[in-house]
């Protein structure tokens, strides 16, 4: 992509898109954070895990921990924080669970996004309650299609993998159908070896043995209807309906075939219209969700919650230079939940009010004010403002270099199991805050159809009332009991090479963070690793490829008495070939993942698979007008 823009475009112009992350339009979140660390992961690096869910595309392309076994729960952990500090935003909303406080990583399949945008560190001034470690966008670009464009993808592989999935475009160049569907399946029937069998203590060693229970089946289907008025106002829709099965994995202790199952439904939706052809611009959504779960099929033990959003908010050009935008989030809550009496809640209503000034106050300076207040039935919650900055601080045509820094805070009012479950969660919870401090550069070196970016970041974060469920009185209880520090060092580099008709790229990626939890002696946080990174690799030649990536996890605690779980490395490898034929392409690609057949644990006592074997076929067929 790049080498196709710099053909045409000046270099300094290219630079500052590539500082962007090649992104064309810059999306309010964006404009709004100069200076925040924000990471892209293409829909080009997508193509070659069609099949893999989110916590996959995490693993294996950025040094964020994703906590999980082998393929039920996998929540996404930014920075040392918890599960419910995680905010993964789809247009106008907010994914996660309101019951949970997370969405299940493992579920959410990459095949239906076309980018994934990565932002680290709190952005509760952005995107309201929960994003105190970081924000996973899921993007979906427009294409505007005119004519017809289809994708068919297949996966088969070990373990009893297979995945089936569909894309339909339509359209005339001013309105567009996206259907997408997508079905997954596995056994989960790996070997694995169990140092916790059965007769560990007559036969300390080791047994060989199969996994028994841990069986998942998604399917869903994505519908999209577009409409664009002209280049500055469009109007944008997405419904998506998920259904996702699975066994709960047994641990090794137990591994037996008759374990729970657990079933989730979930069906969102999100209306928006978008106008930016007058002095003020202006965006207008509306969006509806219900999220069921259903454990062992017992209809008593039903979860449901569901939920109205509504979404107003204005911007105004004061000057080239300064923008201002406000904007109102409207929430309107109902849960169905069998352990909630409704004499504590019936229903709920939240309402976000938020500001935020863009300006540069001296030249090559670029700042964002932004302020929050969240307003909730029957609770408090804080007053969120956050000040970015990003400075150019030494630029020419072939290089350039920019110093960013900001302050913040962050919330995360307590889930509704927190405060309503049973006679455990606790009303009186108060909501979590965060202070956020960030500084660090980039650098960008351009050499005709070459680059090379480097990004340092330093961060420290202190989150109070951190919430926690700890053995009560009678039973596990929500409390405010701790005080956590996460601090820390992340370096990245990222390169693109053409060697003749070779091109290469690669980049990676390095974490440095203690988590400390100041109520417990400064113990490292459990399932917080200090020492985690990435490295990717790709190979093109004409129409064929070779990809390489490889991930460290570094120790982990795994309960307070301070065991832990040892570093694992994994490496993954691909290689892929596309036959092109007019305006039509078959893609033939093979993977194996853990190539080094490392025998690790995730989360402790709970198996993951050894090396494994997939083949994919993809067919992308074009009739455009």
């Amino acid at each position: 992509m790049t080498a196709n823009v710099l053909a045409n475009t000046d270099v300094s112009a290219v630079m500052d898109s590539i500082t962007l992350d090649d992104v064309t339009v810059v999306s309010d979140y964006q404009r709004f954070q100069p200076g925040a660390k924000i990471d892209r992961i293409r829909s080009e690096k997508l193509q070659h895990m069609p099949e893999a869910g989110l916590d996959q595309a995490l693993m294996r392309l950025s040094p964020i921990y994703v906590k999980g076994n082998a393929g039920g729960l996998a929540t996404i952990r930014f920075r040392g924080t918890a599960a419910n500090h995680t905010a993964i935003k789809l247009g106008g909303l907010n994914i996660n669970s309101l019951t949970l406080g997370h969405a299940n990583a493992s579920n959410i399949p990459t095949y239906l996004f076309d980018d994934i945008h990565l932002q680290y560190g709190g952005a509760s001034a952005i995107n309201g309650s929960g994003s105190i470690g970081g924000t996973v966008y899921l993007e979906q670009k427009s294409m505007w299609t005119k004519g017809q464009r289809m994708n068919f993808s297949s996966t088969v592989g070990s373990f009893g993998e297979q995945f089936y999935g569909s894309k339909i475009y339509l359209g005339n160049g001013h309105w567009e159908s996206v259907t997408k569907a997508y079905l997954f399946r596995r056994e989960n029937d790996f070997y694995f070896n169990n140092p916790y069998h059965e007769n560990y203590y007559t036969n300390p060693q080791p047994v060989r043995e199969k996994q028994q229970g841990a069986a998942i089946e998604n399917k869903g289907l994505m519908q999209q209807f577009n409409y664009r008025f002209d280049p500055a106002a469009t109007l944008q829709s997405t419904f998506w309906y998920e259904d996702s099965w699975h066994e709960v994995q047994p641990n090794m202790q137990s591994n037996s075939p008759t374990v729970p199952e657990l079933h989730n439904k979930n069906f969102r939706s999100w209306v928006g219209y978008d106008n930016k052809k007058n002095p003020v611009s202006f965006k207008l959504g509306a969006g509806y969700v219900h999220d069921e779960q259903l454990y062992q099929k017992n209809e008593d033990q039903l979860i449901v919650t569901d939920r109205l959003v509504a979404e107003a908010a204005a911007g105004y050009k004061l000057a080239p230079d300064k923008e201002l935008k406000a904007g109102v989030l409207y929430k309107y809550i109902v849960p169905e939940v069998y352990a909630y009496s409704k004499d504590v809640i019936d229903y709920e209503q939240q309402l976000d009010l938020y500001l935020s000034y863009y300006f540069e106050p001296v030249e090559n300076l670029k700042a964002t004010v932004n302020v929050r207040q969240m307003l909730v039935t029957n609770f408090k919650a804080p007053f969120t403002p956050a000040l970015l900055l990003e400075y150019k601080a030494a630029g020419t045509s072939k290089q350039q270099l920019s110093v960013m820094g900001g302050l913040s805070r962050s919330y995360r009012i307590p889930t509704f199991n927190d405060r309503y479950w049973g006679v455990q969660g606790n009303p009186n919870l108060k909501a979590e805050e965060g202070l956020n401090a960030e500084a660090g550069f980039s650098y960008l070196r351009q050499m005709g159809h070459n680059h090379l970016k480097a990004k340092v970041n330093l961060f420290y974060m202190d989150v109070d009332n951190w919430i926690q469920w700890s053995p009560g009185s009678i039973d596990w209880e929500a409390r405010n009991i701790n005080r956590v520090v996460s601090k820390g060092l992340e370096l990245q580099l990222q390169s693109l090479f053409h060697l003749g008709p070779l091109e290469t790229e690669w980049g990676g990626n390095y974490s440095f963070n203690p988590v400390h939890d100041k109520d417990q002696n400064d113990k490292q946080l459990i399932y917080a690793p200090r020492h985690s990174g990435n490295f990717y690799g790709d190979l093109k030649w004409k129409a064929a490829g070779l990809s390489v990536d490889a991930s460290y996890t570094g120790e982990r605690l795994h309960n307070k008495v301070g065991d832990s779980l040892p570093a694992h490395f994994l490496t993954n490898l691909s290689i892929w070939y596309r036959f092109n034929y007019r305006q039509q392409s078959l893609r033939l690609s093979a993977q194996v993942l853990n190539l080094g057949d490392v025998d690790y644990q995730n989360e402790a006592y709970y198996a993951m698979p050894g090396r494994s074997f997939k083949l994919s076929i993809s067919l992308d067929l074009h009739n455009n007008k």
